[in-house]
């Protein structure tokens, strides 16, 4: 762990960085140049090799010819999350004062596996804990319950966890509802990275272009990562002001940096 323009930033594991290379590229890639982009970040070749094989067998990959790599989508959930926030992509309708929540007091903790994609798939919905076996977020989200249903399954979610509309609630609970979400450290977090990519990104022409590629990935990511994490509450829990910004400037900082990743790949030997 590291940081860039003091945005905390991690190397990825080699199989997420293949994936985050090819999604980034848009399209097929040479194994090869897969592998000089993985040294290029801190992985060895082989490590490289490896996860591209095991991201085969699992289904996550496939191979266009001999030595070529294309995402395969319909093995990545996690890619679409994604897309949304590099694209301008309406997600969000008015907020009714409705809540989307979970009940999972009955799911067990023993698969420790099941467990981990569980609460993964709340934190990735936004939701918050509300008291034990309860988790919610705002109902502001396209599709209503029964696209956060299907999202939810499809990322995880415990097959016995039971997810409702949850109405009239009394004030108090409401209240306590809405101070569930760190509002006050997700703003300054949205500054902060926004700050960032502005800074480095007048940073970059001046780099030597191996360190320039490093950076723009590694920040580029965790810019990213943060908006997938981003709870997206409705404007009466918080000024979406920041993270609108923040969202823009992802999307224009990713273009620059695809541009000079995909220049550097194109000189990579194929095959």
């Amino acid at each position: 762990m590291g940081t860039i323009c003091n945005v905390p930033v991690a190397l990825p594991n080699a199989p997420d960085l293949v994936l985050d290379l090819l999604e980034a590229h848009g399209g097929a890639l040479a194994g090869q140049a897969i592998c000089r982009a993985g040294v290029l970040l801190g992985h060895r070749e082989s490590t490289m090799r490896v996860a591209m094989t095991r991201l085969l067998e699992a289904g996550k990959l496939g191979r266009r010819e001999r030595g070529w790599y294309e995402l395969n989508p319909d093995g990545l959930k996690l890619r679409g999350m994604l897309d949304v926030w590099t694209r301008n992509v309406v997600e969000e309708v008015p907020w009714q004062r409705e809540w989307v929540a979970v009940h999972d007091a009955h799911v067990g903790r023993a698969d420790k596996s099941l467990w981990r994609r569980h609460q993964l798939a709340l934190a990735l919905r936004g939701f918050a804990e509300f008291e034990f076996g309860l988790k919610i977020r705002p109902a502001n989200r396209v599709g209503g319950v029964d696209v956060e249903r299907r999202e939810l399954k499809g990322l995880g979610l415990a097959p016995m966890a039971t997810v409702f509309l949850l109405v009239d609630w009394d004030q108090e609970s409401a209240q306590r509802a809405h101070r569930l979400w760190p509002t006050g450290e997700l703003a300054r977090d949205c500054a902060q990275c926004l700050a960032a990519l502005d800074k480095h990104r007048r940073l970059l022409a001046k780099m030597p272009i191996e360190r320039a590629l490093r950076e723009s990935f590694l920040l580029g990511r965790a810019a990213v990562m943060l908006l997938i994490r981003d709870p997206l509450l409705p404007e009466a829990l918080m000024n979406p002001q920041l993270r609108n910004a923040l969202a823009n400037e992802v999307r224009s900082y990713k273009s620059m940096a695809h541009g000079m990743w995909d220049a550097w790949l194109r000189t990579s030997p194929q095959g």
